[in-house]
Order: C-alpha cells, then structure tokens, then sequence
C-alpha cells in the first residue's frame, strides 16, 4: 500500500504546502541578488572581506557569534539589502544592524535576544523580519514604524501582550505570533487591513476576553487567507468567525470544539479544514455546505456516524477520519471520486459499502485496527484494487459462508500439546507416550459437523530449533491455546511456561484470544492443581500490570518532552528526546497507545485436562466452540466470500503435488469460475489468509502456487530439527553405502549442525521425497530464502562449470561464538580502528521481548547487501563495498535487561557519508522485518561516536527517530551529554538523507 508514513501524524498535515505562498515571496526578495556566506574557522572571530560592494545578501548565521564583526557598520552606504545572523548567541540586536538603513530583510531567529531597543524603527525599508526562537518578554512601540513591513514573525517566544502601534503596520500580510504566552487574542490584529496569513498556534485563550472563545471583533480581519489556532483551548466558535469569507485554510486541531458555528457554511473559499483531536461526537453539519473543500482532517474525535450526505463534499481530495469510534460508513462516499488520501483507522468499521472500489484515484489508505468482516481484513490491507476486485466477484458470483477457524496450539516442550490435539480431535493414538517428532503439525478437525464449523489446528513444537518458522504461523484472527503442564510448573518459573509465551503472541498478533490450558492433572492432587492455577492467574495478572505500567510512563514521558518547546528540546542535549521533532514523538505516543488498547484477550480460569482418561477434554470443546462463535470475539469466522473463491481454495487442496505453476493453478481457477485475470486477487486473498502460499512480488515464485502446506511444512521440520541420527537416516535410507560415503555424510551433517552450511546435492538427498528434478530443488531454495531461512553462499552468476558446489547457509545453526577473525582485514575490528577513524553504530533495544529468529532471519536478509562476510552465532563481519560492517547480537543479560542488536561501520569523517551508506541498507532491512510484529516494543538509538571512540562501558545513545529527520538547519556540531564540553558533528548523528520511515515507529 502507498503511503504508510502518511498519517502518522494527524495533526501536522501539509504545513508547507500552506506556507508556499509565503516561500515564493521570500524566493522573489532574493532571486536575483549577489550573496555572501561567511563562517568562522577554528572559532577565530569573522573578518569581512574588504570588498563588499557588490554584495546584497550577508550570511552571517551558524558562527555562534556573540558580537558582529568590524566593519559591518561601514556597509551603512552598500547594497546590503539582506542581513541573516540567525542561529548565534546576541543578546540583543548588535547597534551595527541599525545603521543599516537600507535594508530589507533581518533574520535574527535562534538567538538569545530578551528585548528590542526603540532603535529598531531606524530600519525603515523592512519588508521581513524574523525573530523567533528567541526570549523576548514585549515588543517596543517602535516596531510600528515600519511601515513596510509585510511578513514579521516572533514565534516561539514568551511574548505576553502586543504594542498598541502594531495596529499601524499598513503592509503586514503574514504574522507569526505561535508558541507565546498570549492569554487573548490581541485586538490590534484587527486593524491590520492587509494581514493573510496569521498563525496563533500553542497560545492558550484563558483570558477573560475570550473564555475559550474568540472575540467578535476577529470579523474585521477580512483579509485572512490561513488562520492557524491550533493548540489555543478554544472550546467554541463565534458567528463573527464565519465573516472571514476569504479563508482559504483554517487550522483548528488539539483544541476542545464539539461543535461549528451555524454559520460556517459561509466560509465558501475554504480549500484546507483541520479540526483534529478536538470533541466532537457529531458529525458538523454546518461544514457540509463547503462545497469548494478539498483537505478534511477529522483524527481523533469521537464520531460514532459519518452522514450520508458527506457526498456533498464534492471536490474533496483529502479525508482523514482515523481514531473516531466511527461503525459503518454511509454509500454515498463512494461518490467522492477525487478523493485520493483517505485514511480511516483506528475505528470501528465491520464492513465497507458495496462499489467501494469505484474511489480508485486513492493512493493513500489506512484502514488498519478496524473488525473488518466485509471486505476481509486481508483483502482491505492490499488496497483499493484489490478491494473493487474483491466486490466486483461477489457481484459475478454468489455469495459463500464457510465457517473455519485457525486454532494454534503452543507451549514448552513436553507440555502435552501433541496428545491435547489428538484427544480434542478425536484422533486415535494407541500409545500415552505420544511425543511431537515433526515439529509443526496441521489437521483439520470438524468441531461441528451441523453447524460446519471447522478448525484448523497447527501443533507448533515446543522445540527451540523450530523457533525461526514459528512465527509464521502465529496471525490474526485466531485462537491460540498455551498448554502448561502443571505437574512440572513452579511458580518460580511462570515466565518460562506462560508469561513469555503471552508476550511473543502479544507482540505478533495484538488482541488475540488466549485460552490456557493445564495438562497432566492426573499426576496432581486437588490442594496443588489449586494453587499452580491460582499462581498462573496472579501471576499473568502482575505482568499485564507491570507492562502496562511501563507503556504509562513511557506515555509520560513522551508528553512531557510535547508540553517542552521545541526549540529546548533541540538545544539541551540532557532532555529526553533531545532534538526529536514533535512529528516523531506524537506518531511514538501514537505507537504506545496502541499497544496499551490491544492487550491479549486471555480467556479465565485455566482449563484443567487430563489427556489420559479424557477427562475435562469435552468442557474444553464446548468452551472452544462458543468462544469461536461469538461474533465479537471472532468476526472473521462469518465473513462472506465470492463462492469462486473458495472453491478455487477447495480445488487446490486436491492435488497431491507439493506446488502448482501459474498455469495449473489458472486451470483450476476456471473451474471455479474465474478468468485469468480475476485469479490474481482470489490467490492474493488465499496467500494473505494463510491458506497458500502466492509471492506476487517475486520475479520467480511467482510462477508458482504453493497450494500444500502440510507437505511444505514436512519441508522445513527436515531442517529445523537437530537430531544428527535422524539427518544421517534420511541421506542413507535403506540403501547400504560404503564407508568412505559414511564417513563424508557424518561430515556433511557434523558442517550442518555446527556451522548451518549445506551443498545443494546433500539438501537435495534430504528432501528425495519432495522433490524429483533439479528445477524443484532450485525452487524449494528459493522459497527457503524469501522466507528468510537461508542465503546461498556462492550463487554463480552463469551458469554452472562442472565439480562446481553451491553451498546454502542457514544462520540458526551457526554455533561458533564469533565470526573467524580471517574476516577481518588486517585484524582490525571496529572496537579497535585508530583515532582518525569514527565510528557510526545504530542500537536496537528490545525490553519486553526478542522475536525469536530475527537475528538468523535478518542475517538472510542482509546477504544480498554484503559481500567477505563471516558469520558467528551472535555477530556477522562483512561489507559493503570496502565499508566495514559489523552486526551483532547481545542477548538479555537478566530479567530487566534488554536484547541487544546493532549494527556498525566505521570510516574517517571526511568519508563518514559512505558509513551511513553501508549501514542504511540493512537498517532498512531489519525495519522491514520488524514491521511483522506490529506490537512488539523496541528503541532505536544513534550511539555516540565520541562515547565508543574513548571505550566508554556507557556510551550515550542519541534518539533513534533523529534518523528520519534532516540534519538541522546551519547546525553543524551537537552535545554529548556525558561530557558537557564534548561536541561532535552532525554527521555522526544524522544520516546524510533522512529514512523515510522512523525505525522506532510502526
């Protein structure tokens, strides 16, 4: 889907898209003038060249200067039209600028200015003049003798009243006052004739003039085209605001509004309204009548109903509705057919009107965190297309109710999940020793012959060799069983048998449904299934509390650095969050609440079972059953589908063949109705479903179907079991070899299980059932690498030479500590480069839990970015290029310490640009990997350069979302905070180019 970073934040739409007219204008002041940039070096004070006639823009900014440099009053007769001194340390406005009659344009924003002297009306030719980000208390009189100006901005300041003389700036067009302390809104604005564009952003109304109101007498202000109140604690709106007929934008977001004036309908030139995070419960009606509308933003309301006639709006281009309480949403959206962001998640949405996909000009679509039934949630991910695709079948077809419901059984090894199957299933299992050989197990079991309710049940092993695949198997929509056998669980162990087991489910598959499940009660008595259960409850009890605890204050905290200016947090490098925009931090706060309202579902009390007499086994089905029909808990399981699909779901489950061509599986698609180019999106659904496997985006695979799960996953147990017998069995069969062959497969399996390396000829003896030709072989491979479980460690890039081995690494298996030194060139490693060397490393914390397989699975990933490499158990040496790359794993140390992953480089800083280039790859790799666990809690962090390059045990870690923003503005050196006196450059902070994508947000 397009545009996944588009509404992170809900409240900060298109700001330069408003402010382009005020851009063009400053681009006009400037476009043909001669300009000079001057910067000091090694701190010695800034001399100007002797020859300045020519010169008519002065840049002086980023120099940290406290006094301006001789001479500069000399200019007093030149062309210096432009003065730019921002980002510097004067306390006030040097009394050389004043002497500069001629000039235009003065910027003196970011500097420490407290007051403006009356001399500030000697600059009589002002057009713009800049003054934010400084500590100024008042404005002197004077300041209305600057007849000239048009743009004047004093934003972020501690401004608490306007002079009475600001009324007679006669060609002020754009004013900046957001971010004060101005408690009313100052009547001198309603003098000025000529005023467009005002922002008034972050001043709180709590005057008695305005009571959370605005005054009246704002209808005078006829001019304004952008009004910005955001952040003002307006709670309602006057009549006399409805006067402003020549608004073009009005931002009214984070206020407390749940209503519009009556009158709003006669703002008819109004293109941009932004009335997020406020109160509203009720649709605003009087808004409906701006028919000239193109940019909506209603996040974070309460709507419960969207109204019909929404599709008034006819010109809208722009709709955001995300986080509302909003059920259904009316038909006649599908009229607004220019619409192209729209963005509705975080709702209550079970079903999209009919012809949705008729809104096909939409690129930018959120419709994630809804109880999707209608289309299904897997198909409303895809994205529009694949929605109409979706409608326009149920329309060719009829329409299909087949009840089936995915049931995950998991637990530790030796829980008992393999004979809780059979027993649930009906199965015979002649022997009580049942153990779980293969790994993962699929059966169908049909809970409900009447009723058609079918489960498929997946039996993951409790083996940690299988840990990597796992996952794949844990997703939405269903019902998860923790089996703990309580003969052998003590509560000093409770996050062994349960509590990890309820953090990797939670943080894989938020609001899941979890029914736990005690085992072996036969070999307890009373008093103790008593107490284990009652300790199992408390215990999950605790947990729930303790995390929920740490999202609270991590929300705290994130607030707290909100409520701070910017401007501080970007300049005290001993805040949390220091520099981390507000962009970033709502979108964390966003992330942090999300996990906080979707905890697990975990169903009470713990279900006691015995598998050997059966006992309890028949409650555990009845309580299985009607958690399953309950639509509240499990919509999904009544969702309608086109009949075609899901007979062409039941056609692939026929053939015996491991997998399908495209055109064997198109073949069967016409039985079911459908024409080539109707298949792709019923095989998109079956993939995203669960129920195949259909890699669209993959040049290769995408010839295939893998239509058998059962036989793909017989596939992967043969290599994520690690029994050297039962490998050795499986290369040998029944066949009687000779000695030397013994002795080469012991060694092949020996490699294997040590060091995860396997020659194709040997991975093709081991998987002789499944596969019968070379072509097969190669695409089981393939499919083992997009998935992430294997690299090839010498792909050939023609085609093979005879004697010539292709050997295929699977990470997992690796058991030495750290990768052979030979790797390195020249012995030097990263933790040990010379001083003239800097060193770049982006740190990965993960407190709650570690996905398992993500470092093995993140080693494959990389592969294709890297070449020398070695790999070790917890640490990779390679590179990119001749970049030196280090990627290392530290596990938890303790039960409050965090998993650890890093990634780092190194280079001179005159070439440290090729650092981020080596490491920006693989970061983008393991964010994508990372977004396959949508609530899972980890923190990026920059580590200090300085910090690592003294060795010090704690070197500072610098916000990770820095990584998304640009390098600020002039700014070339910032702060470590474990030594105040330390500075370091910005180079080794920021990468050269922002990522697209915070790594710290989902």
């Amino acid at each position: 889907m397009a545009g996944n970073d588009a509404c992170n934040n809900s409240c900060d739409p298109k700001t330069a898209k408003l402010w382009r007219d005020a851009t063009l204008r400053t681009r006009k002041l400037r476009s043909n003038l001669r300009q000079l940039t001057l910067s000091c070096v090694d701190k010695s004070k800034l001399s100007l060249p002797a020859d300045m006639g020519d010169v008519e823009v002065l840049n002086l900014g980023n120099n940290s200067l406290e006094e301006v440099p001789d001479g500069l009053q000399s200019l007093c007769a030149g062309n210096v039209h432009v003065l730019i001194l921002r980002r510097n340390k004067f306390l006030n406005i040097p009394s050389a600028v004043y002497h500069l009659g001629r000039l235009t344009e003065l910027d003196m924003s970011h500097n420490r200015l407290s007051y403006l002297t009356e001399a500030v009306s000697l600059l009589g030719h002002l057009k713009k003049l800049c003054l934010s980000h400084n500590q100024l208390h008042t404005l002197p009189g004077q300041l209305g003798m600057l007849l000239d100006l048009e743009e004047l901005d004093v934003s972020f300041n501690q401004i608490t009243h306007l002079p009475d003389t600001m009324q007679g700036l006669p060609s002020l067009r754009t004013l900046d006052l957001d971010h004060n302390e101005l408690y009313s809104f100052p009547q001198q604005l309603f003098h000025l004739a000529a005023l467009e564009e005002l922002d008034f952003s972050g001043n709180k109304m709590l005057g008695s003039s305005c009571s959370g109101s605005l005054p009246d007498g704002i209808r005078s202000m006829q001019s304004l085209k952008i009004l910005w109140l955001s952040s003002t604690g307006l709670s309602m709106l006057p009549n006399s605001l409805c006067a402003l007929v020549n608004l073009e934008s009005l931002m009214l977001d984070n206020n407390n509004l749940h209503t519009l004036p009556e009158g709003f309908g006669a703002l008819q030139k109004l293109k941009i309204l932004n009335i997020s995070s406020n109160a509203f419960q009720d649709f605003p009606f009087p808004l409906l009548q701006l028919v000239d509308l193109e940019e909506l933003y209603m996040s974070h309301n309460r709507l419960v109903v969207l109204p019909e006639v929404i599709s008034c709006l006819t010109k809208l281009v722009i709709l955001w509705l995300d986080n509302n309480q909003i059920r259904y949403l009316p038909d006649s959206i599908v009229e607004l057919g220019f619409l192209e962001e729209l963005v509705l998640q975080g709702n209550q949405i079970a079903m999209l009107p009919d012809f949705f996909g008729k809104l096909s000009k939409v690129n930018i679509w959120k419709i994630k965190d809804n109880p999707l039934i209608q289309p299904p949630y897997e198909v409303c991910m895809k994205g529009i297309p694949y929605i109409a695709a979706y409608q326009k079948e149920l329309a060719h077809s009829q329409p299909a109710v087949k009840p089936r419901l995915k049931l995950v059984i998991s637990g530790l090894k030796d829980a008992g999940k393999t004979l809780l199957r059979l027993c649930l299933t009906d199965e015979q299992h002649t022997s009580t020793m049942v153990q779980g050989y293969k790994g993962i197990e699929i059966t169908n079991w049909t809970a409900d012959a009447e009723r058609g309710l079918t489960f498929i049940v997946y039996d993951l092993a409790g083996n940690q060799s299988y840990d990597i695949i796992k996952p794949f198997f844990l997703s939405p929509g269903a019902l998860y069983i923790l089996v703990v056998n309580l003969k052998s669980y003590v509560s000093k162990y409770f996050y062994t048998h349960v509590g990890y087991f309820l953090h990797l489910i939670t943080a894989k598959v938020p609001h899941a449904v979890v029914c736990i499940v005690g085992t072996h009660t036969d070999l307890c008595n009373e008093q103790e299934l008593e107490e284990k259960c009652l300790d199992i409850h408390h215990q999950i009890a605790m947990q729930v509390k303790r995390d929920l605890e740490t999202l609270q204050n991590l929300i705290k905290t994130v607030d707290e650095a909100l409520i701070q200016d910017f401007d501080l947090r970007a300049s005290n490098p001993h805040t949390a969050f220091y520099g981390v925009s507000d962009k970033n931090l709502r979108r964390k706060k966003d992330h942090l609440q999300y996990l906080m309202n979707n905890r697990l579902q975990i169903l009470s009390p713990v279900l006691c079972v015995s598998c050997l007499d059966c006992s309890n086994i028949k409650r555990l089905r009845e309580k299985l059953l009607s958690v399953a029909e309950h639509r509240e808990i499990f919509p999904n399981l009544h969702r309608v589908l086109p009949k075609s699909w899901q007979m062409l779901e039941e056609l692939h489950f026929k053939p015996q063949e491991l997998w399908l061509t495209w055109w064997d599986s198109a073949r069967l698609g016409l039985q079911a109705g459908l024409t080539e180019d109707r298949m792709h999106s019923a095989l998109s659904y079956l993939h995203e479903s669960g129920k195949l496997l259909y890699f669209e985006d993959n040049h290769t695979l995408k010839e295939y179907v893998f239509h058998n799960l059962t036989k793909l996953i017989d596939i992967l147990n043969v290599f994520f079991q690690r029994d050297a017998t039962v490998l050795f069995a499986k290369l040998t069969g029944d066949t009687t070899i000779d000695g030397l062959k013994v002795t080469q497969l012991h060694h092949y399996v020996e490699g294997f299980l040590l060091h995860g390396l396997l020659p194709t000829h040997i991975i093709r003896s081991l998987l002789k059932p499944h596969i019968k030709t070379h072509e097969d072989l190669q695409l089981i491979l393939e499919l083992l690498e997009k998935m992430g479980l294997c690299y090839c460690i010498n792909k050939p890039k023609t085609k093979l030479l005879n004697g010539t081995t292709v050997w295929y690494k699977f990470p997992c298996y690796v058991k030495n500590e750290v990768p052979h030194e030979e790797a390195w060139i020249n012995s030097t490693n990263i933790s040990g480069s010379c001083l003239a060397v800097e060193q770049l490393q982006i740190e990965y914390s993960f407190p709650f839990i570690f996905p398992p397989g993500l470092f093995a699975r993140f080693s494959v990933q990389i592969n294709s970015h890297v070449v020398h490499r070695s790999d070790g158990k917890f640490q990779i040496f390679a590179y990119r290029g001749k970049v030196p790359l280090v990627v290392s794993y530290q596990p938890a140390r303790g039960a409050l310490q965090p998993d650890i992953l890093s990634i780092a480089s190194h280079a001179s800083l005159p070439n440290i640009w090729t650092a981020w280039q080596a490491i920006t790859p693989l970061v983008d790799e393991l964010n994508a990997l990372l977004q396959e666990w949508p609530a899972l809690y980890y923190t990026v962090h920059v580590i200090c350069s300085k910090c690592l390059k003294r060795g010090s045990p704690n070197p500072h870690p610098f916000p990770g979302e820095l990584l998304s923003q640009p390098r600020p503005d002039g700014v070339t050196e910032i702060i470590c905070p474990k030594n105040g006196s330390e500075r370091l450059n910005v180079s080794l902070v920021y990468p050269p180019t922002p990522t697209v994508i915070s790594p710290c947000s989902k």
